[in-house]
């Protein structure tokens, strides 16, 4: 059941995982007075190329200043790769690769003293569907292992439609129970094995295409628009499904209500 859902904006720009770089600056300085909302789906640090520290820091705090001076247009959202400089416990349970151990204290302080900035989900509803904005989206079988552990609420009750379960998913990093289910991680990119799906900040691409009933948690309700699993932008913007867009491109996207197509992209 659907519910709780908020009011309908016209416009929102999507950047996904930036890991240090700076192609989002000219679509968002070019449409930040245009649009309604901007959503970063998180990975601010932990290049893949070569990047001098300092010049990822500076990235990161001009991100959060961007936050800081546009509070209700901008969203920010963590990745894995910034909750193993938020959390202590994360980066024990399910620190990733790349993660830099120099300068970690020095990234788990600007988290820490921004962290009122930052949360790991967010709904909006664009001409009456609503789109759910994660790191690297929701599945069935993480968010069942949720509930069944601490949520306990009744599965046909719990939809990723509602403001309230999502207000749910983000209060998880609050709590060490909490933190250890953001910290789970699926078999396609566990070693030894693991969950069928990773959470909210680790699921593959790949664990999306399990077979379940979709309509679990209205799943097939919603529109999911995550980044995490890279690709290859000059070859492919995003991988799209009936119900959620993979857009970790290196490129940003805009929802536009005024569009039919629920996702577009946006040149740098």
């Amino acid at each position: 059941m659907i519910k709780n859902i908020t009011v309908m904006t016209k416009k929102i720009l999507v950047v996904p995982d930036v890991h240090g770089r700076t192609f989002w600056k000219k679509p968002v300085g070019r449409l930040l007075e245009s649009v309604d909302r901007v959503v970063f789906l998180g990975d601010y640090l932990d290049p893949y190329e070569k990047h001098r520290p300092e010049e990822l820091y500076a990235n990161l705090m001009e991100i959060i200043e961007l936050k800081r001076a546009n509070p209700e247009k901008v969203v920010l959202l963590k990745g894995n790769h910034d909750e193993h400089y938020a959390s202590k416990l994360f980066r024990d349970i399910a620190g990733g690769s790349r993660m830099d151990v120099t300068n970690w204290q020095k990234y788990h302080e600007a988290f820490s003293q921004n962290r009122e900035l930052f949360k790991i989900a967010h709904l909006e509803v664009v001409n009456g569907m609503p789109y759910v904005f994660s790191h690297a989206g929701l599945t069935a079988f993480w968010l069942n292992k949720v509930n069944a552990n601490l949520w306990h609420l009744i599965d046909s009750e719990l939809s990723v439609a509602d403001q309230a379960v999502i207000d749910r998913i983000n209060e998880l990093e609050n709590d060490e129970e909490g933190v250890e289910m953001l910290g789970v991680i699926g078999s396609c990119r566990n070693w030894y094995g693991g969950e069928k799906t990773g959470s909210v900040l680790w699921a593959d691409i790949n664990e999306h295409s399990l077979p379940v009933a979709q309509q679990v948690y209205d799943l097939d309700h919603v529109f999911q628009v995550f980044g995490h699993s890279r690709l290859d932008g000059r070859v492919h913007d995003m991988i799209r499904c009936e119900n959620l867009a993979m857009i970790d491109s290196q490129k940003c996207f805009l929802i536009d209500a005024d569009s039919s197509e629920k996702l577009l992209a946006v040149r740098n």
